[in-house]
């Protein structure tokens, strides 16, 4: 019952984020709620424990990319829910790949759009960030120029779903 839950809400995660570009807190503290209800009706208590932890590993691990301005807070509570039906380890192997998925579609997007200059660019643009969040604490924004294709950002709500598929068929 709980993957059929948890494939419908990332099903619902990819077409809202395709849609509108958002992942709605209603969509996401929901299936949070609901990956922790039934982790208590199926196994009581401690898989509620279980499910807990999933929910915090997944935003622990999602939660520096957002600092860093490289997800939306939608994107970490939408792992975060995921962490809820799966658990910490679940989470952990969720994370890994969805965060697969979505490189490999970034890069496919940006070469498809921009070559391989575009891909230098994106490089070049998050070493800079990197560097001065070492030197200084702060992540900056750095804009990509208009005529970069890495202003081109596709839903990552999709790499979210691909990712928990693959997750769930490699479990």
């Amino acid at each position: 019952m709980s993957t059929i839950c948890l494939v419908a809400f990332v099903i619902m995660v990819a077409v809202s984020d395709m849609h509108s570009r958002r992942i709605p807190n209603w969509l996401t503290v929901g299936a949070a709620s609901l990956g922790l209800g039934t982790s208590v009706m199926v196994g009581g208590p401690w898989t509620a424990l279980a499910s807990l932890a999933g929910l915090a590993v997944g935003l622990a691990v999602f939660l520096p990319f957002y600092l860093a301005r490289g997800f939306s807070a939608g994107d970490v509570k939408a792992v975060a829910a995921i962490g809820a039906f799966v658990g910490p380890k679940g989470a952990l192997l969720a994370a890994a790949w969805i965060l697969l998925v979505g490189s490999i579609a970034g890069i496919a997007l940006l070469i498809g759009l921009g070559g391989s200059a575009a891909v230098r660019a994106l490089r070049d643009r998050w070493l800079t960030r990197v560097c001065i969040l070492v030197a200084t604490g702060a992540a900056p924004g750095i804009e990509p120029a208009p005529t970069d294709p890495a202003r081109h950002r596709f839903p990552y709500g999709l790499a979210i779903a691909g990712g928990t598929f693959a997750c769930l068929i490699w479990s």
